[in-house]
């Protein structure tokens, strides 16, 4: 029996959060309530966490948006960045992946349901563009969960956009509530 307690203690779901930190030559803005990162280059990249807090039994989301200063297009996805939690790699999934998960998910008897589903992926999700001068792209990034969210997490997002790198800090841990 308290083999069982101990075991469904660990099983509980916890409430996490992702801080941002501002690095040399960014700062913190607020982006739709939540505070987000700016970092200026030739390209001008945003990025926040997709909600203030997430259980961990969600997979972690970002927002991200770049704007194109310069005078050439670039194109702009999923596989323009890396995530990396305490210095390993990190998976990130592109459009397609999310796709293929909610349909594997989703029964198919609740066809409704699983139109729902895509149609939101389909207009919140990054997904491959060319971003054309004097414009902008953005949308939601999601990872693969952060293992072990007892203990404080490096959570580093490099992002490549008009040929340079913006490289992103957030701490990782259990929320308070």
């Amino acid at each position: 029996m308290i083999v069982g307690l101990l075991l469904q203690g660990c099983a509980t779901t916890k409430i996490l959060t992702l801080e941002p930190q501002a690095l040399d030559g960014q700062q913190k803005v607020i982006q739709e309530g939540r505070e987000a990162i700016f970092s200026p280059k030739k390209a001008l990249v945003t990025i926040r966490p997709g909600a203030n807090t997430y259980s961990s039994d969600g997979r972690p989301k970002f927002v991200v948006t770049v704007v194109n200063s310069t005078e050439e297009p670039f194109d702009f996805s999923t596989e323009d960045i890396q995530v990396f939690v305490d210095g390993e790699p990190h998976k990130v999934f592109t459009y397609d992946e999310l796709v293929a998960d909610v349909k594997r998910e989703q029964p198919l008897s609740d066809r409704n349901r699983t139109e729902q589903f895509l149609s939101v992926l389909n207009t919140t999700a990054l997904k491959r563009t060319t971003v054309l001068p004097r414009a902008w792209h953005g949308g939601y990034v999601t990872i693969e969960k952060i293992p072990n969210a007892n203990h404080l997490r490096d959570v580093r997002v490099v992002i490549r956009a008009a040929g340079e790198d913006h490289e992103f800090l957030f701490k990782h841990y259990k929320a308070q509530q």
